[in-house]
C-alpha cells in the first residue's frame, strides 16, 4: 500500500477485490470447461478416429500443449482468485478493526489525525492554570486509554500493510508470462509449485480437507461447498481431493487427471538430480504414467457409456508399482456397477489390459440386459498393492500369503461405501469380482467390519478367499459365485494358505459355468464364461455347474 495508510484503510471497499476475485474464479472455470470440451469433442474423437502419422503426432502433440495451457490459466487463475479474495478479507478486518478503534476514541473525547495518531483532548482554561491538572486520575485514566487505542490502530494498520505486502508477493509469482514461455515441459508442474508458494506467501494453514476414512463426512463436506469453493479445490488440492471416496466420479476424475498432468509434467522437465529415484526410477516412473494419459486420452470421447473416469492415482505407492482406479460408464448413475479387483502382478502398467477386461464386461453385461436401455458401469479397482509375480532369480511368496489381501481390505470396503454414497438416491445393483489374487482381498475385505455392501460377490480363479464359508463374506451364499477353468493350473493351490477352496461344495454359493482354458480367457469373446459374468453383473442368474468335492491332499 503507499500514500497515508490510515486514510487509505478507511476509505478502503473489499467489493472491488471480491469482484476482481469473481471474474478470475470465472476465467478459471471456463479454462476448465474450454479443456474439458476440448478433450471430449476434439482431442478424444481424433483419437477414436484412430488418425495416424507423422501429420497426426504433431497434431496431437499441439491440441496436448492447448489443453496444458488451458490447465495452466485454470490454476493460475483460481491462485489469483485465493489472492484476491484473501487479501480482501484481511484488508476489511484489519479496517473494522481499526474503525471499532477511532470509534471507541471519539466517544472517549479522544481525536484521530489523518495520519491514524490519537490526540488527548487540550486541558481546559481552567485545568491549563492548574500545576496538578494533568497528572489527575482522570487525565491518567484517558492517557492510558489514548495508549490503548493507539496500539489497537497501529496494530490494524500493520495487519493491513502485511495483507498487502503477501498479497504483492503472491501475485508476483503467477506470471501470466508461464502460458507463452518457449520451454515445453514443467510449467504445468511449475504452476502447481507456485500455487503451494503463493499459499505460503499468504500465510495459509493448510485447508481443511476431510481425512478420507467416511465416504459419508467427505461427501457432506463437499455438498456444503459453494460452487466457488470447489471449483478452488478442485483446482489448487487436486491431489487431496481425488482420492476422497464419496465424492462425484466427475469431480474424482477431474482432480486425478490434473495430478497425472502436471506430475507427467514434472518428470518430462525434471531429473534425478534432488531426488531419492535414480535415473533408471525415474525413467520408469514417466513411462507408467505416459502409458496411463495415452490409455486415458484413447477412451476419451463424447459417447457415455464409453467414458472412462480416474477415480484413484498414487503414481509413487508400493514402491513405484502405483495404484490406479479406472471406471469405464460413470458409476454414480449407473443402473449396474461391477468392480473387478485384479490379481498377481497387476500394477499401472497394466491399465490398458484392464480396460479391455473392464470393457469386455460391460459389454456382456450390456448384451444380458439388450433391450432394458440400462446402464452398466465397470470399474478396475488396483488400490492395493498386488503380489508381484514369483521369479527364480528374485523369489517373492507374497502371493502364497494373505497379507497383501488383507493390508487392502479396508481401502476396497471404502471404495464400495463411497461408491453407494455417491450414488445417493439412486442405488446401483453392485457387484465385487476378484480375479486370481484379487479374489483374495475381495474375500478379506467382505469378511471384515460390516463387508462390502455388494449385492453380488463373484470369484474368479480364486486361490482362496481367506474365509472357509461363503456366508462369513457378509452375503447371502446365493448371491456368492465363483468359477474355475478346468485347466486352470490356480487348483493345484487353492484351498492352502489363502482360505478353502471356494468351488468346494463346503464353502457354499454358486458356481457358474466356465468354458473357457487357462487363468487369464475368462474373458474370451463369445464365450460363456463372459456371458455368465454379464448376466451376473445386471441380475440375472447365469448358468450354473454343480459344486466340486474337493480332497485337499490330491489323488490317493
Amino acid at each position: 500500500m503507499s500514500g497515508n495508510l490510515f486514510e487509505l484503510l478507511i476509505r478502503f471497499d473489499p467489493a472491488g477485490l471480491h469482484d476482481a476475485a469473481r471474474k478470475w474464479r470465472d476465467l478459471s472455470t471456463g479454462a476448465q470447461s474450454a479443456e474439458n470440451r476440448h478433450r471430449s469433442q476434439v482431442n478424444g474423437p481424433l483419437r477414436q478416429a484412430k488418425w495416424e502419422g507423422a501429420d497426426a503426432q504433431k497434431a496431437f502433440y499441439t491440441l496436448g500443449r492447448t489443453e496444458q495451457i488451458l490447465e495452466i490459466l485454470r490454476v493460475e487463475a483460481a491462485a489469483v482468485a485465493l489472492t484476491l479474495d484473501t487479501v480482501a478479507e484481511r484488508m476489511y478486518q484489519a479496517q473494522t478493526n481499526l474503525k471499532n478503534a477511532v470509534h471507541r476514541a471519539e466517544e472517549q473525547g479522544l481525536s484521530v489525525g489523518a495520519d491514524g495518531t490519537v490526540n488527548l483532548p487540550p486541558l481546559g482554561e481552567g485545568e491549563r492554570n492548574d500545576p496538578d491538572a494533568a497528572s489527575s486520575p482522570e487525565r491518567k485514566a484517558l492517557t492510558t486509554l489514548r495508549g490503548d487505542v493507539q496500539e489497537r490502530i497501529n496494530k490494524a494498520l500493520a495487519d493491513a500493510q502485511q495483507a498487502s505486502d503477501q498479497g504483492d508477493r503472491a501475485l508476483g509469482r503467477l506470471d501470466a508470462g508461464i502460458l507463452t514461455r518457449p520451454r515445453v515441459f514443467g510449467s504445468a508442474a511449475e504452476t502447481a509449485a507456485d500455487v503451494r508458494d503463493v499459499a505460503k506467501d499468504l500465510g495459509l494453514a493448510d485447508p481443511y480437507v476431510p481425512d478420507n476414512k467416511d465416504p459419508k463426512t467427505s461427501a457432506d463436506w463437499w455438498k456444503a461447498l459453494t460452487p466457488e469453493q470447489q471449483s478452488t479445490y478442485l483446482a489448487l488440492y487436486p491431489e487431496r481431493i481425488g482420492q476422497l471416496d464419496g465424492l462425484p466420479a466427475t469431480v474424482r476424475d477431474e482432480a486425478n487427471r490434473l495430478v497425472l498432468d502436471q506430475q507427467l509434467d514434472a518428470l518430462k522437465a525434471g531429473s534425478p538430480r534432488g531426488s531419492d529415484m535414480t535415473a533408471g526410477e525415474y525413467n520408469a516412473r514417466e513411462q507408467t504414467l505416459m502409458k496411463l494419459k495415452e490409455q486415458l486420452d484413447q477412451h476419451d470421447t463424447a459417447v457415455e457409456d464409453k467414458r472412462v473416469f480416474l477415480l484413484g492415482l498414487d503414481a509413487k505407492a508400493y514402491g513405484g508399482d502405483g495404484k490406479a482406479i479406472v471406471a469405464m460408464g460413470n458409476p454414480d448413475t449407473a443402473d449396474h456397477t461391477a468392480v473387478l479387483v485384479p490379481g498377481t502382478g497387476t500394477t499401472i502398467d497394466s491399465t490398458g489390459g484392464q480396460l479391455t477386461r473392464v470393457n469386455d464386461l460391460q459389454e456382456a453385461a450390456k448384451q444380458a440386459s439388450k433391450g432394458t436401455n440400462q446402464k452398466v458401469s465397470v470399474i478396475s479397482w488396483l488400490g492395493y498393492d498386488a503380489p508381484e509375480v514369483p521369479v527364480v532369480q528374485a523369489p517373492n511368496l507374497s502371493v502364497a500369503w494373505d497379507s497383501r489381501a488383507k493390508d487392502g481390505a479396508e481401502a476396497l470396503r471404502q471404495f464400495t461405501q463411497g461408491t453407494r454414497v455417491a450414488q445417493g438416491d439412486h442405488p446401483s445393483h453392485l457387484s465385487v469380482f476378484g480375479h486370481s489374487y484379487g479374489t483374495t482381498l475381495v474375500g478379506a475385505a467382505a469378511a471384515g467390519g460390516e463387508g462390502l455392501g455388494a449385492d453380488e460377490i463373484v470369484a474368479v480363479a480364486s486361490p482362496g478367499l481367506t474365509v472357509d464359508r461363503a456366508d462369513q463374506l457378509h452375503i447371502d451364499p446365493s448371491h456368492f459365485w465363483t468359477g474355475r477353468a478346468a485347466d486352470d493350473n490356480i487348483d493345484k493351490v487353492a484351498g492352502y494358505s489363502l482360505g478353502a477352496d471356494p468351488v468346494d461344495d463346503e464353502f457354499g454359493g454358486q458356481r457358474f459355468e466356465v468354458d473357457t482354458s487357462g487363468h487369464s480367457g475368462y474373458w474370451d469373446d463369445g464365450s460363456t464364461s463372459l456371458d455368465n459374468q454379464g448376466r451376473i453383473i445386471v441380475g440375472k442368474p447365469p448358468t450354473t455347474l454343480p459344486r466340486l468335492t474337493v480332497n485337499p491332499l490330491g489323488p490317493l
